[in-house]
């Protein structure tokens, strides 16, 4: 039997060869969905559908047995009756396959027969020395081979390339449930552990510690099957590169509903909570944070330290940002006496933090010129480690300028920068976010999200230099 080290898991993610088990029924077959998304993000390696009615789907032999497919598979996707995966998996087993995905439901997360069925599967999984993902799971997406095994419609064909990998314990965290593309989410991998029956976030983490597309790891959990081993390789990686987590079923209510949906269990979340803080692990608190957060992540620089240069167009904005600042952990710098006179000469009003150019820029003759004027002196000023920019998308007429304008600041400073954006028409709004998110500047579209992101990347450029100081 070939060894099963946990870090070994690259078959999912970097096969040459994937055969897909599943109705190839046009639109509504789950293995003529996977194939159908395979295709559209450009998948990379080779694919063969297995299906005993054999015949031919977008140009490709269908086999009647995966024994018949010419040369060996690394990986194998599943999404077949219950029953009738047992057998399955055997023969992927004989044909050497080394990973095997089952997007199939009815095991563990539904009743005792279900659980009897798993257990059998991962026996058989022993037996031939090959990994399973799921049961009850989406799979994956490997966005530097257009490897997307979803079969589920997804809306769009391509994703933003970034340095963000998600993983989760729901078909939520997966290409055709949240807007990854539109949103421009900047992606390495996804992964959706199901019922993790065998490869779990223990493998995730370490396999994803290892990837060089990955800057941050972001997961959502219900329940950690080997907490010690799970602690002491997020001690190992983040010294590397930030780990952050969303531990669902905190209380009664959500830890019922886990082990119905993936046969989880869930533990006293303030043992959870004891054990982040040791392992160096950031705690995300809601699903908003989950997705939103890691962005600062994947394009900033880490803060030099707690002090945060608010600039805002609105006076009131920027009191609320302050506010969420000083719960956040941060410090609202004062400025030095120089930046303070450059900041007069532009108004008598300016010279404080948080910075209004409201009314400055109201009655300039160029407000996009006088703000980006503004915003370079701030950023140039030693008492401040990093910034927000709180800005109004406004009705569209200069949103080009603001875009262009934006970017030069970003461009142009070292230190991490987050930009909230908020506005009267949504759809201007959106295209602001999207744009400057696409540029790599986290952009948010809730005010808390932002001061919590910059707050994070605070906390985590202290974890990396402790834990750093530790390990040497």
């Amino acid at each position: 039997m070939e060894s099963r080290k946990a870090s070994d898991i690259s078959a999912f993610f970097e096969p040459r060869t994937v055969a897909v088990f599943g109705s190839l029924k046009e639109t509504t077959g789950a293995g003529w969905g996977a194939i159908r998304n395979m295709l559209d993000f450009g998948f990379k390696g080779k694919i063969y559908p297995v299906n005993p009615s054999g015949g031919e789907i977008f140009g490709l032999q269908v086999y009647t047995t995966v024994e018949q497919v010419p040369e060996p598979l690394d990986l194998a996707m599943v999404i077949i009756p219950p029953q009738a995966v047992p057998a399955t998996v055997q023969q992927c087993g004989r044909k050497g396959i080394r990973a095997v995905i089952i997007g199939t439901e009815g095991f563990a997360e539904a009743d005792e027969g279900g659980a009897t069925l798993q257990r059998h599967i991962l026996d058989l999984a022993h037996r031939y020395g090959l990994r399973i993902l799921g049961p009850n799971t989406i799979g994956v997406v490997n966005t530097a081979n257009g490897l997307v095994t979803t079969p589920y419609p997804t809306g769009y064909k391509s994703f933003l390339k970034g340095g963000i990998a998600y993983c989760g314990q729901s078909g939520l965290v997966s290409a055709h449930s949240h807007p990854m593309e539109p949103y421009a989410y900047p992606l390495s991998k996804i992964c959706d552990f199901g019922n993790k029956c065998d490869v779990n976030e223990v493998d995730l983490i370490d396999y994803l510690s290892q990837d060089q597309d990955t800057k941050v790891i972001a997961m959502h959990l219900e329940d950690i099957k080997d907490g010690r081993k799970f602690l002491e390789i997020a001690r190992k990686t983040v010294v590397k590169k930030p780990v952050l987590i969303f531990k669902t079923g905190q209380t009664e209510a959500g830890a019922k509903a886990a082990a119905s949906h993936t046969g989880s269990l869930s533990g006293d979340d303030r043992i959870y909570e004891a054990a982040f803080r040791q392992a160096g692990i950031l705690r995300l608190g809601n699903w908003t944070g989950f997705w939103e957060i890691p962005r600062i992540f994947a394009s900033q620089p880490l803060p030099g330290g707690p002090r945060v240069a608010i600039i805002s167009l609105s006076g009131g904005a920027g009191v609320v940002a302050a506010d969420l600042a000083v719960k956040n952990g941060l410090v609202v710098t004062s400025f030095s006496d120089k930046t303070k006179q450059k900041l007069l000469a532009f108004s008598p009003r300016l010279a404080n933090n948080p910075v209004d150019i409201g009314p400055a820029a109201t009655v300039a003759n160029d407000p996009i010129s006088l703000s980006e004027a503004i915003m370079s002196v701030v950023l140039a000023d030693k008492m401040a480690d990093s910034a927000v920019i709180l800005m109004h998308s406004g009705l569209g007429r200069a949103i080009t300028p603001l875009i262009d304008m934006l970017r030069r600041v970003h461009r142009n400073t070292t230190k991490p920068l987050v930009v909230w954006m908020d506005g009267p028409v949504p759809s201007v709004t959106a295209q602001l976010f999207c744009e400057l998110a696409r540029d790599g500047l986290p952009t948010y579209l809730d005010l808390e999200a932002a001061i919590k992101a910059l707050s994070l990347a605070v906390a985590y450029s202290r974890i990396k230099s402790e834990f750093s100081e530790c390990a040497a």
